[in-house]
């Protein structure tokens, strides 16, 4: 329902200053047991949420969802500015107990600290380390790509650029499921050639070369037998133009396929049976291209009728899908597409 936007789903045990965040059962018969759990706890509205710091309550319904709430004001002139209320409201919260449980369990003495504006910044220092993360948990605050000291890590709706992954090979990845009362930290390696792998944060550590995921060592074994460094030859020999050409259409990056298949074309003509050899690569990688505009048109399509629909979660997603796969070259039509799904997310928030 509507209304229920504005429910509050999260609050902090204990005090306004804490930071422990708990998420209260939509359910009358999950509510109950709720209660009973934490019959001796208070619930805040917290600072550290942007709230009030005004005690709340619990509400129970069944014909809609449970809540919490402000206690009644007698004098009718409270007001509270808290603007994120859902269950990713208290996400950095999550994010930091996380990151700290993290540290003592990888050994690393380091600190974790919450970065305005407050709920999109994470960041995870190191001692004895030059090399930190920070953890963009929305789209408030853009990621800087060259600082040494710093490594990004991106929220679900946060955009990169197809230069950007391409150049990096891979991006990191931060996502919150809700898992009963509480909320599991997922991390995900996204690269050109694959769809974002997600692992728990446990599985994932640190090296002197930056933060790494299972899938990382995978992808930079794959990287030493792309196209700019093919494995069947010596590194200071030349790739054929069919080489070349079969490692873009390998990497499933449009950027690097499209660039190769231009140079191709400049570097001709060619002869005998490579001539033919690249003419197939060239009209197989026409179609792939001519594929991917078809998918293109279709996710746009469909990120539309989302918006049109006020489907938060299909917004959410197909967004995310936008900002990799079409990040360049957009029509008029698909920057009012984009730009109408981004400010229905933001006006959620609000």
């Amino acid at each position: 329902m509507p209304g229920d936007k504005r429910r509050i789903q999260t609050a902090v045990l204990g005090s306004a200053d804490s930071e422990e965040p708990l998420i209260l059962p939509l359910e009358a018969i999950e509510l109950d047991a709720f209660r009973r759990q934490h019959a001796a706890d208070t619930f805040w509205c917290g600072l550290l949420l942007g709230g009030c710091g005004d005690q709340l309550t619990t509400k129970l319904y069944t014909d809609r969802v449970c809540h919490f709430a402000h206690f009644p004001d007698p004098t009718g002139l409270h007001v509270c500015e808290r603007r994120a209320r859902d269950v990713s409201s208290a996400d950095h919260l999550y994010m930091k107990s996380a990151a700290t449980t993290w540290l003592l369990e990888q050994d690393h003495q380091g600190t974790v600290h919450l970065r305005e504006p407050l709920g999109s910044v994470v960041d995870i220092a190191f001692e004895h380390q030059d090399r930190g993360l920070r953890l963009h948990l929305d789209a408030s605050v853009a990621p800087v790509w060259d600082d040494d000291l710093i490594e990004p890590i991106l929220g679900t709706t946060v955009p990169v650029d197809i230069d950007t992954l391409v150049r990096r090979r891979y991006v990191h990845r931060v996502r919150l499921d809700s898992a009963g009362t509480s909320r599991k930290v997922r991390i995900g390696t996204q690269s050109p050639a694959r769809e974002t792998q997600w692992f728990a944060l446990d599985e994932c550590h640190m090296s002197p070369d930056g933060f790494r995921t299972p899938a990382v060592e995978e992808i930079l074994t794959v990287a030493e037998h792309t196209v700019w460094r093919p494995a069947a030859f010596a590194p200071a020999q030349k790739p054929t133009a069919a080489q070349r050409l079969e490692g873009a259409l390998r990497s499933g990056s449009i950027l690097i396929l499209e660039s190769e298949c231009r140079a191709v074309r400049a570097s001709g003509p060619h002869e005998g049976r490579e001539a033919q050899i690249v003419a197939a690569l060239l009209d197989q990688a026409r179609q792939w291209l001519e594929r991917q505009k078809r998918l293109r048109a279709d996710l746009f399509g469909r990120l539309a009728q989302a918006v049109d629909h006020l489907d938060e979660q299909a917004v959410n997603s197909l967004l995310v899908q936008v900002n990799f796969k079409a990040a360049r070259d957009r029509t008029t039509e698909e920057h009012e597409i984009s730009a109408r799904a981004a400010a229905f997310l933001k006006s959620l928030k609000r």
